[in-house]
């Protein structure tokens, strides 16, 4: 083999980034559920052991589903009043807990607060004393020496 050859030993007509035997969603094709019964069943001729089964999601949603709950009217007293304080405890630990907020927010919020706020503030006052000056200069006719300026300074 000649070292400035490159060799591919691909699947003729595969295509990159497709699966044979495994859906989008993580679940097996019919082909790749006949190629695990077949590599399972070659594990087991080979080490005379059997892999670990899973349970099937029948069996675990029986042994991890929630007792379901009951309506108000179902509910003893001391059982509302136990929810009732469960849920006054959760809003309590979450109101005394801070926030957590990202570095980038923290960042941001500190830039608006310290430095456009007062900047956005000073360019409408500045705004609003230009155009004030401007009205009391037309409205009285004021030119020259008498004009009135935004600044106090004659332009």
């Amino acid at each position: 083999m000649n070292s400035n050859e490159l060799m591919h030993h691909g699947i003729h007509g595969m295509r990159w980034g497709v699966r044979r035997y495994q859906n989008k969603d993580g679940s097996l094709t019919a082909a790749g559920r006949k190629r695990v019964d077949k590599l399972d069943s070659e594990y087991q001729r080979i080490t005379g052991m059997k892999l670990n089964e899973k349970k099937s999601s029948a069996d675990v949603k029986k042994t991890e589903s929630k007792p379901k709950s009951k309506s108000i009217s179902e509910m003893t007293n001391e059982e509302i009043q136990e929810k009732i304080n469960r849920i006054t405890l959760e809003q309590n630990l979450k109101s005394l807990t801070p926030k957590k907020i990202s570095a980038g927010k923290r960042f941001t919020e500190t830039v608006m607060n310290d430095v456009i706020t007062p900047a956005a503030t000073d360019v409408g006052k500045q705004l609003a004393k230009s155009m004030f000056a401007d009205g009391v200069n037309k409205v009285f006719n004021l030119e020259g020496d008498n004009k009135v300026y935004a600044n106090n300074k004659k332009k």
